[in-house]
């Protein structure tokens, strides 16, 4: 090979190592936005620390639990205790030594840890501590991470896993070529300046004599091989090894080689080259490191994480291994907008184009959320809570990526309703309770103030149900109320309220001008005229409903084989009863008072009928 030749070859190979330099910086940039943008979008605190025990780091979340300011991030944990409190479920003060993230790094595994979290002295925020190691490829320590959930106001809410981001660095310096030949017909080596400072040598050190000795003992045997099968080959050949420089500096370099064989096929000239790359490869290692970490988080947290086009709903990227809705990343990304966006309920997809459209306006560190219904893969509706944040910008610094996180929180959904049916609701027989009831007779009362119509109320006591409990037992009694409550429905319309108020009590509302077709009675009773054709008066159909309730309750009730009989008195009364409109409008109370005074009249006349208490010009 000429000189000409060889050194274009030295050229070419420092252009492409620079190339790949700059590709692998490329990498750790797009790999510290998305970490930085994914660490900030979460709601999870995260602290994380290197092998060593240093750089203890925290997200703006685990700040925000901890009471410190980012001032504090670097602080080893023994300089940051003082200004924060670690305390144990029993609020019993948690050693330095026994800090979760302490006990992984030592390489303890360590699940859930409830905690209690704050500033010195407090507030503390009820906190579930999960921590682990973290391990290279090569299954070497990089350090531990500890993802910090608050509790404190929705356990079940807010279980989110995040990350810390670790300090992707790549030196920016490149190490210069070098050059040499040898002829192995005269065992001449000759070689650049550049080549020994490489090598770390002084000027009038050897390079030929001291090279085999500085490479490093774990890459000799390889240096060797490459060698010879040089030699025996020809041709062109590449390989990298490691040196240690004589000042204990571990290098790398990238050595090539090209062999010119005689006739007789014995090498007669090499021409080689040698590039420190090890900026290239500490870069490389630091993005593959990076990327384990990362890989670690998105495996640990329960939220499926994506990147999004705005522009045309792509998704970029989905978290691997995951689903969201029963489909996984390749078929969602294989989905266009309109098939997306149809998985959404119909009345959740005008807020979430709102917010897609609002996206674009973010500014960093910004945060949207929603919670919506979605169609699984199993055919049901299933709740998410979905949040996003600025991922990457335009030229013009508007949005067109944007990184979010979705959750399927169907079951703390599902929990939200039974928390909310239960605070409203009868435990025993499922009816509103006087909390429910009470709200629903007051939009009554206004609607009928409104409306100039008239509202009638039911306040039905059992009678017998004292025997009942006395003779049978309480489990007897359970049974009676139970079955009197489905008689109570059965014998009203889906539009009237029936609601249990107290242990044999149940309170009916009726709006009867909402009723249409007529009543049918039972019992025999001779009711007044309707007052306008085809609407019957409010004292009409409350005295219907009262005596078909009455009728239906003294029926037996059979317990285990066992009838009891109970009746009901029941007491009557309307929204204009005992006041004048013009003056004052009936309350809620107002009129539950007035029939259950009703109610106590028709215990005392008797009991097991109908006592009703109604306006003067009704009667």
């Amino acid at each position: 090979m000429t000189r000409s030749n060889a050194a274009a070859e030295q050229r070419l190979a420092l252009e492409r190592a620079l190339a790949e330099l700059a590709e692998a910086h490329v990498e750790l940039a797009r790999r510290q936005s998305f970490t930085d943008a994914l660490l900030e979008t979460v709601g999870v605190g995260i602290i994380s620390c290197a092998a060593d025990g240093s750089g203890w780091l925290r997200n703006s979340a685990a700040r925000r639990i901890l009471g410190l300011d980012a001032d504090a991030d670097a602080s080893a944990p023994a300089a940051a205790a003082p200004l924060m409190d670690v305390l144990d479920s029993d609020r019993h003060r948690v050693p330095v030594d026994g800090y979760p993230l302490v006990r992984a790094l030592q390489g303890e595994q360590v699940g859930s840890v409830e905690l209690l979290l704050g500033p010195a002295g407090g507030p503390h925020r009820e906190v579930i501590s999960y921590s682990s190691q973290v391990l290279g490829p090569g299954g070497e320590l990089l350090g531990a991470v500890s993802a910090l959930t608050d509790v404190s106001e929705e356990r079940a809410i807010s279980r989110a896993l995040a990350e810390e981001r670790r300090k992707l660095t790549a030196s920016q310096r490149l190490g210069q070529l070098g050059s040499f030949t040898f002829d192995p017909t005269t065992n001449t080596f000759t070689h650049s300046d550049q080549l020994r400072r490489n090598w770390g040598l002084e000027p009038d050190d050897d390079v030929a004599v001291v090279a085999d000795t500085l490479v490093h003992s774990d890459d000799r045997e390889l240096v060797q091989q490459q060698w010879e099968r040089a030699l025996a080959e020809g041709g062109h050949r590449e390989y990298h090894h490691r040196i240690v420089r004589p000042d204990g500096e571990v290098r790398y370099l990238r050595t090539n080689l090209e062999v010119s064989l005689n006739a007789a096929g014995r090498a007669v000239m090499v021409h080689g080259s040698q590039l420190d790359v090890t900026d290239l490869t500490l870069a490389k290692q630091d993005a593959q490191r990076a990327s384990v970490f990362l890989d670690a988080v998105l495996a640990a947290s329960p939220d499926y994480t994506f990147v999004t086009d705005l522009a045309t709903g792509a998704v970029i990227y989905g978290s691997p291994g995951k689903d969201i809705l029963g489909l996984s990343t390749a078929r969602l990304e294989g989905l266009g907008r309109d098939a997306a966006l149809a998985l959404i309920h119909r009345d959740d997809q005008p807020l979430l184009r709102e917010i897609n459209a609002a996206s674009a306006d973010l500014a960093d560190g910004q945060v949207l959320q929603l919670r919506y219904r979605g169609r699984h893969t199993d055919g049901q509706w299933h709740w998410l809570h979905r949040r996003v944040t600025p991922f990457r910008r335009d030229a013009a610094g508007r949005v067109v990526e944007v990184l979010g996180v979705v959750r399927d929180i169907s079951d703390l959904v599902r929990a939200e309703d039974r928390l909310t049916h239960a605070a409203l609701h009868d435990g025993l027989t499922g009816l509103p309770n006087r909390e429910l009831l009470m709200d629903r007779l007051a939009t009554a009362l206004a609607r009928s103030g409104r409306d100039g119509r008239e509202v009638a109320v039911l306040f039905c006591d059992l009678d017998g149900f004292k025997h009942v409990n006395d003779t049978a037992g309480h489990a007897a009694g359970d049974a009676v109320l139970i079955e009197s409550a489905r008689r109570l429905q059965d014998a009203v319309r889906d539009e009237d309220t029936v609601a249990r108020v107290g242990g044999d009590e149940f309170v009916v509302v009726i709006e009867p001008w909402k009723r249409t077709g007529p009543e049918n009675l039972t019992g025999g009773v001779e009711l007044p005229a309707q007052r306008v054709a085809g609407e019957p008066s409010p004292t009409v159909v409350a005295r219907q409903v009262a005596h078909r309730i009455a009728e239906a309750l003294r029926l037996p009730i059979t317990v285990a084989g066992v009838d009891h009989t109970v009746s009901a008195s029941i007491g009557l009364a309307y929204s204009s009863h005992g006041r004048d409109r013009d003056v004052r409008a009936a309350t809620a109370e107002d009129v539950l008072q007035e029939a259950d005074a009703a109610m106590y009249r028709a215990k005392a006349a008797g009991k097991n009928r109908v006592e009703i208490s109604v306006p003067s010009e009704l009667t």
